[in-house]
Parts: C-alpha cells; structure tokens; sequence
C-alpha cells in the first residue's frame, strides 16, 4: 500500500524544477483546502486498538504458556511455531504504531507538504509490506499444526494440514519477494523515489489479492475441523462444546474480510495516507483473532480445571467432586463408562484394572476408560495428553 502511487503526485527529484516546499502532495478535492497547521487524522483508532490487542496477546499467550507448563509440561512443534507467531505479532504491531509517530500516515494527502516526505516512513512502509506475509504464515502454520495434534489419528486431516501449510508457505513468502523487489530503492534511488515509481504503485493491487488470499485460507481453516468433531463418539452438547471453541476462528475469518473490503477501498484512491488507517486497523484485529484462536483449546482446558474450585471457593460449598475438578477440555472428547475390550481376557483385565484404581482414588478412573472405538481411543489420547510429537 504505497502512500504516494505512480500517478498521483511525486516527491522532489521527478520535477523539471525544484517544487514549493509548501506544495501539497496532491490537489484536493473541489471545495477544499489544504490544512496544514490543524489537519484532520484518524491514527488514534490504530493506535487505541493496538493499546488494546498487544495487551490481548500478551495475555492470550500467558494463559496459554502457563497451561502447556502445568498441565501439559512438554512442548510439540505447535508450542514453537505458537511461541513465534506472538513475538512477530506483537513486533508487527509495534513497527506500525512507529510508523504512525512519524507523522505522515493518518492525514490527507492533501494536508501533506513536500518538505513532510522523509525516507524514514517509506522504509517502515516497506518493511510492514515485506514481513507482513510470513508474519501472517506462522500465524496459520501454528493453527495447521495445532490441528494436526489434536485430530492426529484423522490421516485425511493429515494431507489437509500439509496442502494448507504449503500452499499457503509459497504465496506468503512470495509476497515478501514481491515487495522487496517492487518497492526497494533501485541504483540512485531514494526510498520516496522507489515507492512513486509505477512498479511499485503494482503492490496496490498485490495487497488485493493477498486480502482475497486470506479469506479464503482462514475459510479453510475454519472448516476443516468441523468434520473430526462431528465423527467423535461425543454427546452432542459436547460436540458442539468443541465446534464453539474452534468458532472463534469466525473473528479471524470476518477481519480478513473486512481487510479485503479496506484494500479495495486503497486500491481506488489516491489519498492512500488516510484510506489505509481503517486496513492498518483490520490487519491488527485479524492478527489478534488468529493469536485467540491459538489460545482457546488451552484456556477452555484452564476453566475446565480451575473453574469448580472457583466456584466452591464463592459458595463456600464442597459438593464438587474431584473428578470434575479434573476434567479438562482435552477430557470433553472423552466418552464416559465405555468398555471396547478386543476379547474377552482384555475386557476381563480392564474390569479388573477399573475396580482397582476405583478402590485407591476415583479421580483416576477417568483417565482409565477407553472410547467405542479404536479411532476415538488413539484421539482421546491425543487430546488428553497433547506432549506427543505430531
């Protein structure tokens, strides 16, 4: 999202002469005038909600490390993969509210002099546009992975995991290539040169196609659990327990949409300095859903762990058992009081296996039960004890 596009104005060096330093940036449209002692801005609504999602995140990830650390203390490549994407996230965002400190962004192309223009507001342009890419990429990698540890058993999610890491990998970093090699200084060129070039006025509709690109990989992603959920031996309440956790990707889905809407809008104007602040706005809401989505399984195991304690602590009663202090989400895939023994000494051992561990501590049976089927048993195990590799 170049501010200055080839054809709408150009920075000293492509005049015949030296141009006014109080020249705008562009003609305004009939019936204005310049601003440039009190012009108008909308950085604040970035700026509030990055005050706002870093905090999120910060949380988000805190929640959900200190889940992984003392439920489930061993870490799959799901964990690395989650721990990266919040650092970039968070450095993501924090390029941007610098980029909005310069000055430049956030006010009509019209209210903006000549002598306004530095290289330093165009390098962080393009530097947003490189990293932007991979940074969304590690975001989607870690979702693929965490559903591949959750539904592991489930071979055709397999291939599903691995096409959407792949497709995705290649157009990603693709649009870090085609930044750099649009947008970046060529021989002579300053950074204000570069970006008023026509190759580089190219990325407008570069940025379209990766906003295309994100609803449809985030549709992607909101789909393919749905169906290992529904083919779970679950009761239905706890079927759609599981489908409302893995939903909150719908947020996820909804700002990449609206930043499709946004790019479009930047697409068609000139005045890219203002219209590209609602984008700026969608693209951190899009990157904190992703974050949220990445946390949930392990904040829903956290409430299934803490809340009856809290709750008992609050009505000071004791009728909960520890059994439902001890169930977790992982727990929820869990069918109850089911046997599937292969024979009949197998069955005759695990009867015998139950009645021990019920004699010594009934919290433990829960972990000793066994779904219908052999699929849901291996994924059952999966859930309660996600330390295994995917």
């Amino acid at each position: 999202m170049p501010p200055i596009a080839a054809g709408s104005s150009a920075p000293p060096g492509f005049f015949p002469f030296p141009p006014p330093a109080n020249m705008p940036l562009a003609p305004p449209p009939l019936g204005l005038t310049p601003n440039f002692e009190h012009p108008a801005s909308n950085t604040w609504h970035v700026q509030v909600t990055a005050a706002v999602c870093i905090p999120l995140i910060v949380l988000f990830s805190s929640l959900r490390l200190y889940t992984q650390q003392h439920l489930y203390p061993s870490r799959t490549i799901a964990d690395y993969t989650f721990m990266l994407a919040a650092v970039w996230t968070i450095v993501y965002i924090s390029i941007l509210l610098v980029l909005l400190d310069k000055g430049l962004f956030g006010r009509h192309i019209w209210d903006l002099k000549m002598e306004d223009l530095t290289n330093t507001p165009f390098l962080l342009v393009l530097i947003l546009e490189a990293i932007y890419g991979p940074f969304v990429w590690v975001i989607k990698v870690s979702l693929f992975f965490l559903y591949r540890q959750i539904f592991h058993p489930k071979q055709y999610l397999h291939y599903l995991v691995w096409a959407g890491i792949s497709v995705t990998g290649l157009f990603y970093w693709s649009t870090l290539i085609a930044a750099v090699a649009l947008c970046a200084p060529r021989g002579d060129e300053t950074y204000i040169m570069a970006f008023a070039t026509a190759r580089c006025g190219d990325t407008k509709g570069l940025a379209v196609v990766t906003g295309a690109f994100n609803v449809l990989s985030d549709l992607y992603l909101l789909v393919i659990p749905i169906p290992p959920i529904i083919a779970l031996q679950l009761p239905r309440r706890r079927k759609i327990g599981l489908l409302v956790v893995f939903a909150t990707g719908i947020l996820a889905f909804n700002a990449s949409a609206l930043g499709l809407h946004y790019r479009i809008q930047v697409n068609r104007t000139l005045d890219d300095t203002w219209k590209v602040m609602p984008l700026y706005l969608a693209i951190i809401i899009e990157m904190t859903a992703g974050m949220a989505v990445l946390c949930m399984p392990a904040m829903a195991a956290l409430f299934k762990r803490y809340s009856p304690v809290v709750t008992a602590h609050f009505s000071r009663s004791n009728n909960s058992s520890h059994d439902t202090e001890q169930e977790t989400f992982y727990e929820m895939t869990k069918p109850r009081n089911v046997v599937n023994p292969t024979n009949a000494r197998d069955c005759q051992a695990q009867n015998s296996k139950k009645r021990a561990h019920m004699a010594t501590s009934s919290s433990d049976s829960a972990f000793e039960l066994r779904p219908h089927t052999s699929d849901s048993a291996t994924l059952a195990e999966k859930l309660d004890r996600p330390s295994i590799s995917p």
